[in-house]
């Protein structure tokens, strides 16, 4: 609330798993109490009912002589209240989420979300007709953001005087309307119900102009998953950048990893921040020494910090770079980790376990390192197809192109994708014998293709390499070994709380999955 404030919005940069979607739920819902709450003290003060403390004449110590409520934030009417010069934002609240998340966030607030208080008012309209099946009751799909209740409920006050030239205005109860959605669906939702021809504000003057008014007024908007689409004006970002800028709304980007390669990981939420504030005659703090213009030429210096000619990266420039980098992430960025502390406890409660790390040894090598080379060089026609790939696309996009180093070899994190055949090996090291028969019936690719090619087939799992020579793979693997070893030493224990032992496996790999699968059938 405090950064929205002095800022226009930020980020939310929590590790995943900490709670993102329910942190926003729950700040809708206090900002709903702070304006209901400045509601009862302006009505209180001008009926001078003495059910809140006045605006002048307040003890030092004076607090609010109403009873405060269970769950809800203190009330702003004192003068020693934290809450006193949070000045309410009115307006529809908007979370933009990938079209896959729509049914998690639905399902959040409905586990969550108390809208039993008719004083709050709490709403959810879902804009994305996919979070919807066959068993939907009736209740939840008067929700859907083609109801008759969602399209007049969420309508803006019209400006009502002949000339035209003002600004819609949000009405009491819709800053308790949380308008869930996605970039694909949003456009037309707000193209097919609440539209209209009028006068429309020339973006930063006290200018109007002939144009299609947007009738909804926002407050606060987020878009989930920032770091997918960061970049100016578009994706999601794009979303927050088009919101009528009426009322200048807080705008908000969530992800557990906001940055990749660069820091614009930022831009697309700090340009439309930018936009909003200025279309209204306003700047957000410290502008313009952590604008987005200052931002860009960050990025750009970090991208060039590269001697081309040594081909090697200058250190000291980097961070010379990112120190310029810091102010941004410690003005707009809200982060906390798994050691965060929330009231003196942890923000997760991690039920009593016990870890252990493991380091296995190859003692008897089936291949050498040479051979490792020569068989991940037979596969470089790839990597030079992905290189002439990114600089095309370097050539083509002057205008947008985030560095004007053009690329002479694939980033670290794609080249490791590439190389995804060692990672394999690392675990499989046998596997390297069946990728390099010379015998072409008992060769294999050992693509993700290949082992996704057998599901559902018990005679192709029996005719395919992985069976038939499971028991090499097995062997020769110091990782599976351990692994055998420990799943049959955790069917004899019980876990601390005296339950049965769960083991979970994870891995980006249908491969290895499949030789685990054929390694549980064959030993059970």
């Amino acid at each position: 609330m405090t950064t929205s404030r002095l800022h226009g919005g930020g980020f939310v940069a929590d590790d995943m798993g900490l709670g993102k979607t329910l942190s926003f739920l729950a700040y809708m819902v206090v900002e709903r109490q702070l304006s209901c709450l400045w509601q009862q003290v302006n009505r209180s003060r001008a009926l001078k009912n003495n059910q809140h403390l006045p605006q002048a004449g307040q003890a030092k110590d004076a607090q609010c002589p109403s009873p405060r409520k269970p769950g809800w934030i203190v009330c702003p009417c004192a003068d020693s209240s934290p809450t006193k010069n949070y000045a309410p934002k009115a307006g529809l609240r908007m979370a933009c989420v990938p079209a896959a998340l729509v049914r998690s966030w639905w399902e959040q607030w409905k586990t969550h979300v108390d809208t039993t208080t008719p004083e709050l008012g709490l709403n959810i309209v879902v804009d994305h007709r996919g979070a919807f099946d066959f068993n939907t009751s009736s209740e939840d799909l008067s929700f859907r953001s083609d109801s008759g209740r969602s399209t007049t409920r969420t309508a803006a006050e019209r400006y009502k005087k002949k000339d035209g030239k003002g600004d819609d205005a949000a009405k009491p109860y819709q800053d308790g309307f949380l308008i869930l959605t996605t970039k694909e669906t949003f456009p037309a939702w707000v193209k097919k119900y609440h539209t209209y021809e009028g006068l429309v504000r020339v973006d930063g003057k006290d200018e109007w102009k002939k144009g299609s008014r947007v009738q909804l007024v926002f407050g606060i908007a987020m878009i989930d998953e920032s770091h997918e689409e960061a970049m100016r004006g578009k994706g999601r970002a794009k979303i927050l950048l088009d919101l009528p800028k009426v009322n200048a709304p807080f705008l908000w980007g969530y992800s557990g990893t906001p940055f990749s390669m660069t820091p614009r990981g930022l831009e697309g939420v700090l340009w439309a921040i930018e936009k909003h504030t200025q279309a209204n005659g306003e700047q957000h703090s410290n502008y313009p020494e952590l604008s987005c213009s200052t931002l860009n030429k960050i990025c750009q210096d970090f991208a060039n910090q590269k001697d081309l000619k040594e081909k090697t990266i200058n250190d000291d420039a980097i961070d010379a770079v990112l120190k310029r980098f810091k102010p941004f992430l410690t003005t707009f960025v809200i982060r906390r980790d798994q050691q965060s502390k929330w009231f003196g406890h942890s923000l997760i409660k991690i039920n009593l376990h016990i870890h252990q790390d493991i380091r296995l040894k190859q003692v008897h090598p089936i291949y050498t390192p040479q051979e490792l080379i020569d068989f991940e060089a037979g596969f470089q026609e790839e990597k030079d197809a992905m290189l002439l790939k990114l600089q095309q696309k370097f050539d083509a996009e002057k205008d947008t192109r985030s560095s004007n180093v053009r690329p002479t070899k694939l980033p670290f994190n794609t080249m490791c994708r590439e190389q995804w055949r060692l990672s394999l090996l690392a675990t499989f090291p046998y596997l390297l014998k069946l990728a390099t028969a010379e015998d072409e019936k008992v060769r294999m690719t050992l693509t993700e293709a290949e082992a996704l090619g057998l599901r559902g087939s018990d005679n192709k799992e029996k005719d395919s390499g992985y069976y038939k020579h499971i028991k090499s793979i097995v062997e020769s693997s110091p990782k599976a070994l351990w692994l055998y070893d420990f799943i049959h030493g955790l069917d004899a224990q019980r876990d601390v709380n005296g339950d049965e032992q769960k083991l979970v496996m994870v891995t980006q790999f249908p491969q290895v999955a499949f030789i685990l699968k054929l390694v549980s059938i064959l030993t059970l």
